[in-house]
């Protein structure tokens, strides 16, 4: 267990609604939902206390029939974000708050408790520039620069976060371009921050990109990235959920 563990919570925000996949956090991979495989990947971790933040009955069941701890949160929360802060509050119920909040997409499967580990390390360590936020990037895959569904990350000598786009940036005019790098969605926030994050108004490139961290980085909270070797796998359509389908044979949760 790492030794921030005991002042660590870890969210994972699972909506029952989603416009391109209603209730894909409830769909069976290799008989577990798929929010299911996402906690029990936080439970790996070691790194903090785990709970569902969830908007229906059916979401929660579904967690607690796998043992696990589930948190009613408005249907009306805007964003992931505002309901890790809501559920972060629910279990504080008041009393001594965490200080790191790790907000886990419930809709990544195949993500990596090392993944989990490194942010939380990035966003601890006494060794690096102190961050509000730390999240994780890979190298980008092949065809992966056009794809809008695939954010790229523009990362600092530091590890600082620069900037966030769905178009291949850095642009490389002369044609020596460095290595762009994909973001993965997981953020760890200092408590603070995340209090701070979810006040603030959506920002003018928030609302170009689609972007939610960009609204920090103009409010000009700092973001560091964690480097990781693994890729994460988003499940929002029924071609996601296919290939998913096929990586988890053979895998359990």
């Amino acid at each position: 267990m790492l030794r921030h563990a005991s002042r660590t919570l870890i969210v994972i925000p699972a909506r029952l609604g989603s416009t391109r996949l209603p209730a894909k956090v409830l769909k069976p991979l290799a008989g577990v939902p798929v929010v299911e495989w996402v906690r029990r990947a936080a439970l790996k971790a070691d790194c903090g206390k785990v709970v569902v933040a969830v908007d229906h009955a059916g979401v929660a069941e579904a967690v607690r029939r796998q043992g696990g701890w589930a948190v009613m949160t408005s249907t009306r929360c805007a964003s992931g974000s505002d309901r890790v802060a809501e559920a972060a509050r629910a279990v504080e119920g008041g009393g001594p708050r965490f200080r790191w909040v790790i907000n886990l997409q419930g809709d990544e499967p195949f993500i990596r408790p090392a993944t989990i580990r490194a942010v939380l390390s990035r966003l601890t360590g006494a060794d690096r520039p102190r961050a509000d936020i730390a999240t994780a990037v890979v190298p980008l895959p092949p065809g992966g620069a056009r794809d809008p569904n695939v954010v790229k990350a523009v990362v600092g000598r530091d590890g600082r976060c620069l900037y966030f786009s769905r178009s291949p940036v850095p642009f490389a005019r002369d044609g020596n371009g460095l290595p762009l790098l994909q973001h993965i969605g997981i953020y760890g926030y200092r408590r603070d921050a995340l209090d701070r994050f979810v006040r603030l108004p959506p920002s003018p490139l928030e609302r170009c990109e689609q972007l939610e961290q960009l609204r920090a980085l103009e409010a000009g909270m700092t973001i560091a990235a964690a480097r990781v070797r693994d890729r994460s796998l988003s499940i929002d359509t029924q071609a996601d959920l296919r290939r998913a389908v096929r990586l988890c044979r053979g895998l359990k949760p």
